[in-house]
């Protein structure tokens, strides 16, 4: 229980030596404040650092729903001057009224904010959780897939810069890198202008045994008119550097990895000819996915599975991709050939298949996502023509060799990847090569590098896929009639994915 309760609430009190190196680096960028806030304090580790070095002139804040924290930091600042503690419920709290009691005192937002999802704070049942509202503007689709879960740290980051709405503000906190970048991506496309963004690596798993990669996140909003790296973060990769490591940021309203690099590649991005496709997903994989041992065929749980051939497709997945295993030793049960068709055929045509399927029933119906209800029995999505191309070139999501390969078919069957991997459906083995060379071509990994954050837990994604402008691609290899051939015929296998969500549409 008491594990549970460090993770729901972020418990990682932030040591002295990393609260001095912090606050020893911001006195160095920004200067003394004359308001620090800090809206998750714990026992007033950074609160006390900071009054070691800028003193009583300066007026305090710390906000901590903990009573026990809260009570020892009273305790601790018994007989120090300037510094107010509140209990307080930073999801509850009016932050809007609180910051309106300051003029033109510039306000330093700062602290180590809890480091865990919404979506993990859910599965315990926790009651320490924001308010859910769709705030970074995401569509239904998104919504439903995975794209709503955000970090704690960075609903509170955001939340405080939206309740002050003042020009001199600074903010200094430690979060999650993919925290500081989404904060940073929120801002710049609300077009908040800020004078400098910067992030500092720290080692989380020396100042808190955590195997995570962690920023300490700078933001100055003292605006300067001048500024024309608005939109650009720089990242340094200690606290300790003057020299950056890189510069990420926006370009026409698209992330960027990697300015200095993208540079030299931009040519490239554009707006892709084919529509990449993710892979499957059922979310019954002890099911749905079979592997053949001694002749056999073996589900999930253990069991030995008879069914018939009709609906059993070859299955690679994102670890077969990046190790190029292309020979399938799993297989995959299609229940559908298009989104939301009935299943009930599967009686007639494959009805053993439909025997084992209703056999285990209730592991489909414990699936969680929204995406399957009022559907079929046993559908699926990311389904459709393009599913069963015999050629594919794909990639997986998950690796970070950005290795392209060809998916053929297997024993005339077309091959399935699972919602893993990426993939552009061709109608030829000629076509699959041509467009394989070219995707790992010197300059197109160049251009993908570019783009790539390496902390996220999938560094390929399709909306870094659809930025290749394959018609440059064919264009720099002196290709460009050949390309144009194969582009005319990309279209064979459109129709959206995201049919699933929208029915009616």
């Amino acid at each position: 229980m008491r594990t549970n309760k460090k993770k729901e609430f972020g418990d990682f009190q932030t040591p002295v030596t990393l609260c001095k190196d912090v606050i020893n680096l911001i006195d160095k960028k920004y200067g003394k404040p004359d308001i620090i806030v800090e809206p998750t304090c714990g026992i007033g580790n950074f609160i006390e650092t900071a009054y070691n070095q800028w003193g009583k002139e300066i007026k305090y804040y710390g906000f901590e729903l903990n009573e026990e924290y809260l009570s020892f930091a009273h305790q601790r600042f018994l007989h120090y001057e300037n510094i107010e503690l509140f209990q307080a419920d930073v999801f509850k709290f009016n932050w809007q009224s609180f910051f309106k009691r300051f003029a033109e005192e510039k306000i330093l937002l700062l602290g180590n904010p809890p480091w865990v999802t919404n979506s993990f704070l859910g599965t315990i049942n926790s009651k320490n959780i924001p308010q859910k509202n769709n705030y970074n503007g995401l569509s239904g689709f998104e919504s439903k897939t995975g794209k709503s879960n955000f970090d704690v740290a960075e609903w509170i980051i955001i939340t405080l810069l939206k309740a002050i709405n003042k020009k001199k503000v600074e903010l200094a906190m430690l979060c999650k890198t993919s925290s500081a970048r989404k904060v940073l991506l929120h801002l710049w496309k609300e077009k908040s202008v800020s004078d400098s963004s910067e992030l500092f690596r720290i080692d989380a798993k020396k100042y808190f045994n955590v195997s995570v990669d962690a920023v300490l996140l700078l933001i100055n909003f003292e605006r300067n008119i001048n500024n024309i790296d608005k939109n650009i973060a720089t990242f340094y990769d200690s606290l300790e550097t003057d020299k950056y490591s890189f510069r990420f940021g926006l370009y026409k309203n698209k992330l960027v990895s990697d300015f200095d690099e993208f540079q030299k590649y931009k040519f490239l991005d554009g707006d892709s000819n084919y529509i990449w496709r993710s892979g499957i997903k059922h979310d019954a994989s002890k099911v749905m996915e079979l592997t053949k041992k001694n002749g056999h065929l073996i589900n999930g749980l253990g069991e030995i599975v008879d069914i018939e051939e009709t609906l059993l497709y070859p299955l690679l997945k994102s670890s077969d991709l990046a190790n190029e295993r292309l020979q399938p030793t799993k297989f995959v049960i299609i229940p559908q050939k298009k989104l939301n068709e009935e299943t009930e055929k599967i009686a007639r045509i494959a009805p053993k298949t439909w025997e084992y399927l209703n056999k285990h029933e209730n592991l489909f119906n414990k699936r969680k996502s929204s995406i399957y209800k009022e559907k079929p029995k046993f559908s699926i999505f990311g389904i459709g023509n393009y599913t069963f191309a015999k050629w594919k070139v794909a990639i997986s999501g998950l690796y970070k060799n950005f290795n392209f390969v060809i998916v053929p078919p297997y024993k005339d069957k077309p091959t399935i990847l699972d919602d893993t991997c990426y993939f552009i459906p061709c109608l030829s083995k000629e076509e699959a090569e041509f467009w394989k060379e070219k995707l790992n071509s010197k300059e197109c990994k160049s251009f993908i590098k570019s783009l790539v954050f390496y902390d996220s837990k999938r560094p390929i994604t399709i909306e870094i896929l659809k930025r290749i402008n394959f018609s440059e691609l064919a264009k720099i290899h002196k290709q460009s009639d050949m390309g144009k051939k194969y582009l005319q015929q990309a279209g064979m296998f459109n129709h959206s994915q995201l049919l699933i969500v929208f029915d009616k549409y």
